[in-house]
């Protein structure tokens, strides 16, 4: 009986065996392709029904604009052969939808677009029937058309390299674009923004092309969708301005009997290197208003430090306080 067993396990190992050669085998792997071959062009031989996303365009008089959003793309239902189908959803890149309303009488107020004029508008659809639409209408609000220049405001933020420090603001190159569209929306547009971008390790001056934003696509046309923006990147350096006279702003002079002490400070300014080779003293004002030093109750009065220009940085003042003494006689 054992023996007998142990025949049978033998039996099913080289049975196993077989199976498994046969498996990788040329012969099987190639009438396993056959047939799958075969099983794939039969069924896209067949007929098929359904959607396919295409793009959609609205061609509206030359003195008229859209005040309403539409979508980006539309659902059309094709019908025709699974090999039609199948190249129109993944390689045809000319598919659209195009609604020309350009021999219309239009003006400001509402118009809608109906199934037939959408199913119209499909081009690119070679060997396949269009035969519905999603949605089936569409309703516009239209206005008279005008153009506008705004200046362009850039978003960028610059992560500089250690020991580095951004030296300037950003300069876009136009400053300036014209934007086209419904005048309702062109009039309650005061600037049009670039894209959200981020450079990193950045450590010399940049010259970089931004695309401008296009949250209203199909409502608003832009003269251009890209800007160059430059800003400069210099390496980190500090510079300290001594004496720098300390202004009392409200009066001429101090309250009688009042005394201030110092009356100068001295300000540590960071910047570029080349920019603080350049740096103009003057450019730094420090001031106490005269208010202050009547309602100081303390003895101490902070002084403001000021700094002309935006691309410095207040560092430190030295000293940082002053003290207020009231002379009693």
């Amino acid at each position: 009986m054992k023996k007998h067993k142990q025949e049978l396990k033998i039996v099913k190992m080289l049975n196993l065996k077989k199976i498994k050669r046969l498996l990788i085998s040329k012969s099987f792997l190639g009438s396993l392709f056959f047939a799958f071959a075969l099983w794939v062009y039969t069924a896209l031989s067949s007929e098929y029904k359904t959607f396919i996303d295409v793009p959609l365009k609205i061609l509206l008089p030359k003195n008229v604009a859209l005040e309403t959003a539409l979508p980006e793309k539309i659902s059309v239902k094709v019908k025709g052969s699974g090999w039609d189908i199948f190249y129109l959803n993944f390689f045809s890149t000319s598919a659209n939808c195009t609604v020309n309303l350009s021999d219309k009488e239009m003006s400001e107020g509402y118009y809608q677009i109906t199934r037939n004029d959408i199913i119209k508008g499909v081009e690119s659809f070679s060997n396949v029937e269009p035969t519905d639409v999603l949605p089936e209408i569409l309703e516009i609000t239209t206005g008279l058309i005008e153009r506008k220049k705004v200046p362009v405001r850039v978003k960028i933020k610059v992560n500089p390299r250690d020991g580095f420090i951004q030296v300037t603001g950003f300069d876009s190159y136009p400053d300036s674009i014209i934007i086209t569209g419904n005048s309702r929306i062109v009039r309650k547009i005061d600037y049009w923004e670039t894209t959200q971008s981020q450079f990193s390790d950045v450590f010399q001056m940049q010259s970089v092309s931004v695309a401008l934003k296009d949250t209203l696509k199909n409502i608003i046309t832009l003269s251009q969708n890209f800007v160059t923006v430059k800003f400069n990147v210099e390496q980190l350096a500090e510079l300290v301005v001594n004496d720098v006279d300390i202004d009392i702003r409200g009066a001429e002079n101090l309250p009688k009997n009042h005394l201030l002490t110092p009356n100068r400070v001295n300000v540590t300014i960071r910047g570029g290197v080349e920019q603080l080779s350049e740096f103009d003293p003057d450019l730094i004002t420090s001031y106490i208003e005269y208010r202050d030093i009547l309602g100081d109750s303390t003895g101490i009065i902070i002084p403001h430090v000021e700094v002309a220009n935006n691309n410095y940085h207040i560092v430190s003042i030295n000293p940082p306080y002053l003290f207020h003494k009231k002379i009693i006689n």
